[in-house]
C-alpha cells in the first residue's frame, strides 16, 4: 500500500522541461536578434516578456522571437519565458542580457559611417549604421534617406519606401524625391499577381520624380542646369529653348538637336545640326543626328546610308551604335537592333536609351520575358523615362491587352501630355467614340507633317462612323508617305497600333 501512495506521489510531481535558449544568458546584444528556444518535450507554447512586458509567442519549434534591440534602452533587460506544456500546465524561467549598440559614439558618426558602408556597397552595415543614425537623430531627413538607401541595397522594399517617405516630409530634395522614387518602382516590379497594386506604385513613383525634378529645375543656377532640369522632366521642346538661351555653341546647338530628336521633331533637330556645323560641332555626332532626323521622316534608306558613312571614334562608338538600333528598329529589323546593342550592354555601357531599345527589340522578337527585364532597368535609370511607358504601351496593345495599354499610356501622358506618339496610343485605347477622335486629332496637330498620326487619326473617324472623313484623312496619309504608308482605307486597330508603333517610334538617345 505505501508502495502505491509513493508512486502516486511521484507521478503527480511536474518537473519543468529542460530549455536550451540562444543567445545564452548574460550575452551582450545588439541590432536585430532572434531568440531561439528549444525544450527536451513538446509544448503548447512560449510567451516572450520583455522586462515584464509580454512581446511575443510563438507555438511551434524551435519557438523564437525577434527582438530589435534598438527599440530599449542600452543596458541590462530581463527576458521572462513562460512556457505551457500540453496538460496546461506553466512554468517561467528568465534571461537577463546586456543590450548594447554602440550609440554614446553618436548620430554624426553614424551617419558618416553609413555613407561609407553605401559608398562600398557593404548593404547589412550600412543598414545597421543607418539604423542607429535614425534612432539617435529622428528629425534628421538625412538619416531617414540614408537609412531608405540601405533598405533598398538589402531589397526590403516596402521598409524603404516608409523611410523614403520620411525623408521626404522632413528634407525634400531632388534626391529624397528620387529615392522615394526608386523604391515605389522596386515594390511595383515586384508586384506579379496584383496590377492594381503594381500600377499604382508607378503612378506614385512617376509622382515623386515629378516633384523632384520640379525642384531641381527651381534651383537650376545656370541656363544649361535649367534645360538638363527640363529635359528630365519630359519638357524637350523647352529645353531645347533653354538650350539655345545658354549661348550660341557647338554643344549647346547639339543639346537643343537632341532634345528635338527625342520630341519627334525633325525640322527643328535638323536646323540645329545647320547651326552645330558652323560651330565646328563634332562631325560624326553630326551626321548621326541628322540621319535619325531622316529616319523620324521615313526616308530609312538615307538615314542607314549616311550613318555607313560615319567613321566611328572611341568618342562616338556608343552614339553611333545607338544611332544605327534607333534606324534598325524602325525597319523592323530588330534582331539587327540586338546585334549592334547586346555587346554594349554585356560590357556595361548602358543607358536609359540603350535598355529601352533593347525592350522594344525583344518585344518585336517575342522575347517578352526579357523585354520585361529592359523595361524594368529603364524605369530604374529614369522613373521619368515616358518613352519605355510608351513603348510599353503600343507592345501591351499589340497582344491585345487594352486595358493594359491604357495604363502604361497615361502614365507616360502624366510625364508628357501632348506627346504625338503617347496621344495616338491613348486614341487607340480609349472606350468612348468621340475621346477617340480627339485625341488623334490632337495628336495630329502636335505632329502635323508625320503620316502616322493620321493613320490613326483614319482609324478613329472610321470608328466613330465618319466614314467620308477617314477616307480623306488616309489618303492624305498615303499622299505624305507613300513609301510607308501602303492601305488604301481606314485601318482597323490593331493596323493602326502597328504603323504608330513602327514609325512614330520616339529616337532613344541620352538626355546627355
Amino acid at each position: 500500500m505505501k508502495a502505491l501512495v509513493w508512486i502516486a506521489l511521484v507521478s503527480a510531481i511536474w518537473y519543468p522541461p529542460r530549455l536550451t535558449i540562444t543567445p545564452e544568458a548574460g550575452s551582450v546584444v545588439s541590432d536585430v536578434v532572434e531568440v531561439r528556444v528549444t525544450s527536451n518535450e513538446p509544448l503548447k507554447r512560449v510567451e516572450f516578456l520583455l522586462d515584464g512586458n509580454p512581446v511575443g509567442s510563438d507555438t511551434t519549434t524551435p519557438y523564437t522571437w525577434t527582438w530589435d534591440t534598438m527599440s530599449v534602452a542600452e543596458g541590462e533587460h530581463v527576458l521572462t519565458l513562460r512556457v505551457t506544456d500540453w496538460n496546461d500546465r506553466v512554468a517561467s524561467t528568465e534571461v537577463r542580457y546586456r543590450v548594447d549598440n554602440g550609440l554614446s559614439r553618436g548620430g554624426a558618426f553614424y551617419l558618416e559611417q553609413t555613407r561609407q558602408h553605401l559608398s562600398a556597397q557593404q548593404w547589412d552595415e550600412a543598414l545597421k549604421a543607418a539604423r542607429r543614425a535614425v534612432h539617435l537623430l529622428p528629425n534628421d531627413g538625412q538619416a531617414h534617406h540614408l537609412l531608405a538607401q540601405a533598405w533598398l541595397g538589402t531589397a526590403q522594399w516596402e521598409k524603404a519606401v516608409t523611410s523614403a517617405e520620411q525623408a521626404v516630409r522632413l528634407l525634400p530634395s531632388p534626391e529624397t524625391y528620387g529615392t522615394l522614387a526608386q523604391a515605389h518602382l522596386r515594390v511595383a516590379f515586384a508586384q506579379m499577381v496584383d496590377p492594381e497594386k503594381r500600377f499604382s506604385s508607378l503612378r506614385t513613383a512617376i509622382e515623386s520624380a515629378l516633384r523632384g525634378g520640379e525642384l531641381r529645375l527651381a534651383q537650376a543656377k545656370t541656363p544649361v542646369e535649367k534645360a538638363r532640369a527640363l529635359a528630365q522632366l519630359g519638357r524637350l521642346e523647352e529645353a531645347a529653348t533653354a538650350y539655345l538661351q545658354a549661348g550660341g555653341t557647338a554643344e549647346n546647338f547639339l543639346a537643343a538637336a537632341r532634345c528635338y530628336l527625342l520630341a519627334g521633331r525633325w525640322q527643328d533637330a535638323e536646323r540645329m545640326c545647320n547651326l552645330a556645323e558652323g560651330r565646328s560641332a563634332d562631325k560624326v555626332v553630326v551626321g548621326a543626328y541628322r540621319a535619325l532626323a531622316r529616319s523620324l521622316r521615313g526616308k530609312m534608306s538615307d538615314a542607314r546610308a549616311m550613318l555607313e558613312q560615319l567613321k566611328e571614334t572611341e568618342a562616338t562608338g556608343t552614339l553611333l551604335a545607338l544611332a544605327k538600333a534607333n534606324v534598325s528598329l524602325r525597319e523592323m529589323k530588330a534582331s539587327e537592333t540586338l546585334r549592334t546593342l547586346l555587346p554594349l550592354h554585356e560590357q556595361g555601357q548602358t543607358s536609359d536609351a540603350m535598355e529601352v531599345l533593347l525592350a522594344a527589340a525583344f518585344a518585336e522578337t517575342r522575347e517578352f520575358p526579357r523585354a520585361e527585364d529592359h523595361f524594368r532597368e529603364a524605369l530604374l535609370r529614369n522613373p521619368l523615362s515616358w518613352q519605355a511607358l510608351a513603348q510599353k504601351g503600343f507592345e501591351t496593345l499589340a497582344v491585345g491587352s487594352i486595358t493594359t495599354a491604357s495604363r502604361y499610356f497615361d502614365l507616360a501622358a502624366r510625364i508628357r501630355p501632348n506627346d504625338a506618339w503617347v496621344l495616338c496610343g491613348q486614341s487607340l485605347c480609349a472606350g468612348d467614340k468621340r475621346r477617340v477622335v480627339e485625341l488623334a486629332q490632337k495628336a495630329v496637330k502636335q505632329a502635323p507633317t508625320d503620316p502616322w498620326t493620321l493613320v490613326v487619326l483614319s482609324y478613329a473617324q472610321s470608328r466613330a462612323g465618319q466614314i467620308d472623313e477617314a477616307l480623306r484623312t488616309i489618303e492624305r496619309a498615303r499622299n505624305m508617305d507613300r513609301e510607308n504608308i501602303d492601305i488604301a482605307s481606314p485601318p482597323d486597330a490593331r493596323r493602326a497600333g502597328q504603323i504608330a508603333r513602327i514609325f512614330g517610334r520616339r529616337v532613344m538617345l541620352p538626355l546627355e
